[in-house]
């Protein structure tokens, strides 16, 4: 009977037209051993020391928000994204399986325990640390398969670009769409002024702009305000980014009213009480699962 990717996949031509063959990693053959694998196999917590892979993780997404990493299909091949003998996967990568990021902590021969760096060998495993917690010990191309089946969207993190061109590699073309920003209240109403944390967040395609003239403007309720901090969003709609912000700190919206120059009563919707911290750390989760998607 049957039991592991080993058994099924015994096929020495299997890697031929390994860049080509699209139907390689169709999961259909596949199936029923992964099912049979994950009862014995299945993911488990991190027992001891995840904190080192949490530092990972957090450093990954820092660099995905700052453009210093992207997320790509594993199906770009223009962009040599597939998985081959040439693009192995190696030790040290990252991916996304179904949403969630992993880092391939070890490939190893599980008959002798000896790791390598780099490989598509079906006689290899591979351990996995996911940024849930969890953990896992699974064969390299059961890995592989996962990454391939088109209900899981697997997707690549590629290698701080800084390094890459550090080898004379061609970097990636990116395009600035907008800013995120967020500004402080600096104008004479005490109200205001006496709000901890109280802060707009807005999206500007030129901040310098956008700011020149704030006294005249509802939304900064008619004062001037101080740039705290900025976010430059490549690659993806800004204005996206910013409704996405808006969302997640729903519950920390403040709605402001103050009178206007003519008299009129007006209401400004884009502040929000919450800490700079927090929306640094929200702003790096969502460009992130933006490029997750």
């Amino acid at each position: 009977m049957m039991d592991d990717l080993d058994d099924i996949l015994n096929d020495e031509s299997l890697f031929e037209n390994f860049e080509t063959d699209r139907t390689l990693f169709s999961t259909k053959r596949y199936q029923g051993t992964v099912r049979a694998r994950s009862k014995s196999s299945s993911r488990q917590r991190v027992q001891t020391g995840f904190d080192i892979y949490q530092k990972l993780f957090t450093q990954v997404h820092a660099d995905i928000a700052c453009g210093k990493r992207q997320i790509k299909s594993i199906e770009e091949t223009s962009q040599g994204n597939r998985i081959s003998r040439k693009n192995p996967i190696k030790q040290g990568n990252f991916y996304v399986d179904n949403g969630i990021m992993l880092y391939v902590a070890k490939i190893y021969d599980p008959q002798t325990n000896v790791e390598v760096g780099q490989s598509t060998d079906r006689k290899y495993k591979v351990h996995i640390v996911y940024e849930n917690g969890t953990e896992n010990h699974v064969w390299l191309l059961s890995l592989i398969s996962s990454l391939y089946d088109k209900t899981r969207s697997g997707r690549l993190v590629t290698e701080r670009l800084d390094e890459i061109s550090l080898l004379g590699d061609e970097v990636a073309d990116y395009h600035t769409t907008g800013h995120i920003y967020v500004v402080q209240y600096a104008g004479q109403d005490t109200r205001f002024l006496e709000m901890n944390n109280l802060y707009k967040i807005g999206v500007a395609s030129n901040i310098q702009k956008r700011l020149a003239n704030t006294v005249n403007q509802a939304t900064y309720l008619f004062a001037p305000v101080r740039l705290v901090q900025s976010f430059e969003i490549q690659n993806m709609n800004a204005k996206k980014v910013e409704k996405y912000l808006h969302d997640v700190l729903a519950d920390k919206r403040v709605n402001l009213t103050t009178i206007s120059p003519t008299g009129k009563t007006v209401e400004a919707t884009e502040w929000f009480i919450v800490e700079l911290e927090e929306i640094q750390i929200i702003m790096t989760k969502l460009i992130v699962d933006l490029q997750k998607e």
